[in-house]
């Protein structure tokens, strides 16, 4: 959390949110402290907050975004306000944050959420374990194809608790689809067994497109800078580009019972599916 400049103030620069859930302890962080760079009234008790830096995950990477609280004092009354956060998105040509959140029964001022005013924020635990796990999950998805010698290129991922999948460009005969996914519900049961650590770093582009082809050229790093840090989780032992949430082990699988439960071809892609019991 740093000052906030009189630029800000004057609202003629916003810098990028600061987005501590990308760290590895971040990403296990829960609860904060934050200055207002922007607030803008959409309705009577509905808000936009974008903050210097935000434990909140925004909606992205196949994941949904964190829920939770925003609280601060409200000036005109000195009492503590709490903002249900319900949507959270990133604006990726700027890098700022958008807070969506609602205020019940509470009367705030114009002024109570003016630049420079200091809240707290406070990620909901169930939603985040949950999102984590499903995002871990589907890393997990990958590592049982790669056990099964099955090197697809991933090309989509739908980490929602709805219907979570791993899509994948590539097809598999359907005389061969029943028996792969048997093979796959034993090695994904298999990697949740082994409790592989999770490990998240920051790697220049040599080194980070080094790290996630090292088995099949399945991740493109053209689109990055030559000196831009890149976001790399390791999952199950296998690493990819990822800015999501994740759980700290395989092995945090395991009580929610995740497991995969099918598989569907279609148009040259193959999918994935995966929850728990």
């Amino acid at each position: 959390m740093n000052e906030v400049d009189d630029n800000v103030e004057n609202g003629s620069i916003l810098p990028a949110t600061k987005c501590l859930y990308l760290s590895y302890d971040g990403n296990f962080q829960l609860e904060g402290k934050s200055i207002v760079l922007k607030c803008e009234r959409i309705n009577d008790t509905k808000f936009d907050i974008i903050l210097d830096e935000t434990i909140f995950h925004p909606q992205g990477g196949g994941q949904p975004s964190d829920l939770g609280k925003i609280v601060f004092e409200e000036e005109s009354s000195s009492t503590m306000i709490a903002l249900t956060v319900d949507n959270v998105q990133i604006e990726r040509s700027t890098g700022l944050v958008h807070h969506y959140a609602s205020v019940d029964g509470s009367e705030v001022s114009e002024n109570s959420l003016k630049a420079g005013a200091v809240v707290d924020m406070y990620v909901d635990a169930p939603t985040r374990r949950i999102n984590s796990e499903c995002h871990t999950a589907g890393h997990v998805v990958d590592v049982a194809m790669a056990r099964c010698k099955i090197n697809f290129p991933p090309t989509k991922g739908y980490h929602f608790a709805d219907g979570s999948y791993v899509e994948y460009r590539g097809s598999i005969q359907p005389s061969e689809r029943g028996r792969l996914l048997e093979m796959l519900k034993m090695a994904f049961s298999l990697l949740i067994e082994e409790d592989i650590e999770t490990k998240i770093e920051v790697m220049e582009k040599d080194l980070a497109d080094e790290t996630c082809n090292r088995l099949a050229q399945n991740f493109e790093f053209d689109g990055y800078g030559d000196n831009e840090e890149i976001r790399i989780v390791e999952v199950a032992g296998s690493s990819c580009p990822c800015g999501g949430t994740h759980t700290k082990s395989t092995g945090d699988l395991q009580e929610r019972g995740w497991k995969i439960t099918g598989i569907k071809c279609k148009k040259g892609f193959t999918r994935i599916k995966y929850g728990w019991s």
